[in-house]
């Protein structure tokens, strides 16, 4: 298993996005608004969207593993996901 990038979720700080990009491995994504009910709908909706964007880059293939970071609440969680 070799890791890919991280991919960190922001909804709404766009200061704390644009303060991670010197963090080599690391991409930014900031989640401004989504049509989802819940909070961790739309941290799903946006690990989702930040995994399709990095396929369609290059950056990780099918069966990369990629580190995603996100709050619930005021905990921090942190997922090892595979790329489908």
């Amino acid at each position: 298993m070799s890791l890919s990038f991280i991919v960190a979720i922001f909804h709404g700080d766009e200061s704390l996005a644009r303060h991670s990009l010197i963090f080599r491995g690391l991409i930014p994504v900031l989640s401004a608004g989504s049509t989802k009910a819940s909070y961790s709908e739309a941290t799903e909706e946006a690990i989702l969207f930040a995994l399709q964007y990095a396929k369609d880059k290059g950056l990780c293939k099918a069966e990369d593993v990629v580190v995603a970071l996100h709050k619930v609440g005021s905990a921090s969680v942190i997922k090892l996901l595979t790329v489908k």
